[in-house]
């Protein structure tokens, strides 16, 4: 049996932590160690979610267990993940993808890389701490690189 990609999730009531979510449930690859909200500790996810009813019976949690992650997802409102980041102590090879803007802008700050893969591919797949580009950034820089 194959190794399991051990996934926690932060901001997890917002609709980027339900969306990933949507997609993480059945990937054959991942298991979701920890979903977390302070605001809804204990609460069902498929409360929050509802599309996700009868996909899973995990729940919200308030505590961080980052020593039984591999990959840790940042879904916390814009200016939160940056905030999270400076107020944890995190392992060291810990992977880190953050869905909001706090590091997708370049910065001798973090170490973020960008994570459009038609602009950074060979930096993505060796980078521990990737910056999701938006919906709109990436159409609109997928549209202007032929130019």
């Amino acid at each position: 049996m194959e190794n399991k990609i051990k996934i926690g999730i932060v901001g997890g009531a917002g609709y980027t932590a339900g969306e990933l979510l949507r997609l993480l449930i059945n990937h054959p690859n991942s298991e979701i160690k920890f979903v977390h909200s302070t605001s809804n500790s204990g609460n069902p996810i498929a409360n929050i979610h509802s599309g996700l009813i009868g996909e899973t019976d995990l729940l919200f949690c308030s505590d961080l267990n980052f020593d039984n992650i591999d990959v840790l997802f940042l879904c916390s409102a814009h200016g939160e993940s940056k905030k999270f980041i400076e107020n944890n102590i995190l392992p060291e090879k810990l992977r880190i993808i953050d869905l909001s803007t706090d590091f997708r802008a370049k910065s001798n700050n973090h170490e973020f890389v960008y994570g459009l893969p038609e602009l950074n591919r060979e930096s993505i797949c060796k980078a521990t701490k990737v910056a999701n580009p938006g919906c709109f950034a990436t159409v609109i820089q997928l549209a202007l690189f032929p130019l």
